[in-house]
């Protein structure tokens, strides 16, 4: 009997922790658990319709990225450093994993909007580079950055950070006049 309460005592405690740290969780920044940055940042979680407006007609900057690509996560690191040097309200974040594995038609809408400005893949099917930032101007792309010419030890290095940042100080300045 003595086993038995000591059990249920046990039980009753890991349940009560682990639902103190789902709630202490949904309180804090999802965006900045997952790529291991500083609350302080300018990504804003977007939905697929949200960049459908933005590419189709709209204004804005939009980010691409997966929080389960080592890439992604250094690379995310790296502008979201850069991002809150610079004069930026917010970067429209969307992880398109779900709809690009499943081949949806709202993968397929995003690959038709961003045109010539997608990739190909390994079986020759067009593809969102991730990570990549789209610089939009009245559902216009006046600039595109990815990371194929960076590898994930190169991203670590200052030199990369540093043409990094002049490449986003470039594309702001296209984003701006535009």
């Amino acid at each position: 009997m003595k086993k038995l309460s000591i059990l249920l005592i046990s039980l009753l405690l890991l349940c009560s922790c682990s639902i103190q740290k789902e709630e202490k969780v949904a309180k804090e920044d999802k965006f900045a658990l997952e790529y291991s940055i500083d609350e302080n940042h300018k990504f804003k979680s977007s939905k697929v319709h949200d960049i459908f407006d933005i590419l189709d007609s709209g204004t804005g900057i939009i980010y691409f990225a997966n929080s389960d690509d080592e890439k992604s996560i250094i690379y995310t690191d790296v502008i979201n450093d850069i991002f809150n040097d610079l004069d930026i309200d917010k970067i429209n974040y969307y992880n398109p994993s779900t709809v690009k594995n499943n081949n949806t038609k709202y993968y397929r809408e995003l690959l038709n909007l961003v045109g010539d400005y997608s990739i190909v893949d390994e079986n020759n099917n067009p593809s969102l580079d991730i990570p990549s930032l789209y610089f939009v101007k009245d559902g216009n792309i006046v600039s595109y950055l990815n990371t194929a010419n960076y590898n994930i030890d190169s991203l670590m290095k200052k030199k990369t950070k540093k043409k990094i940042k002049n490449e986003i100080k470039e594309s702001l300045e296209k984003y701006k006049s535009a």
